[in-house]
């Protein structure tokens, strides 16, 4: 009996300790895999306003001079929007967002699908009306400001370290690079 009492401050150590590791990898475990499912719906999300974005400014290509954007028939295009895949997709990658998110990220995605929507009205207007550039141009700097919101609020979210500059297209000054928009 003396022996056992004699281990027993071993045996509670390495009881407390099995416990102690066991207690500390389940909440690693959890912590890591909340960030990988937030960083995979961020990811998600941004390519399909991505996706989304980049068929509206083919789309419109034709229509603005010195456009690099891969040009899209506005026809096969305006049909692709209307197609419920892709807006299936945002709103199935919005969703997910939705469900892991902080307050902040979401008000910073909602923002950048809002201002995508809106460079979507370029895209349908009728093709014998004037096509404002500048507008376009405003619009489009816009979305990549709602980009690089949403972005900056993911990677805080995350605890990542924020760009020093801009993770998008717009300069540092806020300038549009002209040959992309």
């Amino acid at each position: 009996m003396d022996d056992f009492l004699a281990q027993m401050p071993a045996l509670i150590g390495v009881t407390l300790g099995v416990v102690g590791t066991l207690a500390t990898t389940m909440v690693t475990d959890a912590a890591r895999w909340r960030r990988e499912r937030f960083y995979d719906a961020c990811l998600r999300y941004s390519r399909a306003l991505r996706r989304y974005s980049q068929l509206v400014a083919g789309i419109t290509a034709d229509r603005r001079p010195g456009a690099t954007t891969t040009r899209v028939d506005p026809a096969e295009g305006l049909a692709a929007l209307s197609n419920q895949e892709l807006d299936r997709a945002v709103t199935e990658a919005w969703e997910e967002l939705c469900l892991l998110a902080d307050t902040e990220t979401v008000r910073a995605a909602r923002r950048m699908r809002a201002a995508a929507r809106q460079l979507e009205e370029f895209a349908r207007l009728d093709p014998d009306a004037e096509f404002d550039h500048s507008g376009w141009l405003e619009q489009a700097l816009v979305l990549r400001r709602a980009r690089d919101d949403f972005c900056a609020a993911a990677r805080s979210r995350m605890g990542v370290r924020g760009l020093t500059t801009s993770s998008s297209l717009v300069h540092q000054d806020g300038g549009l690079d002209l040959h992309r928009a």
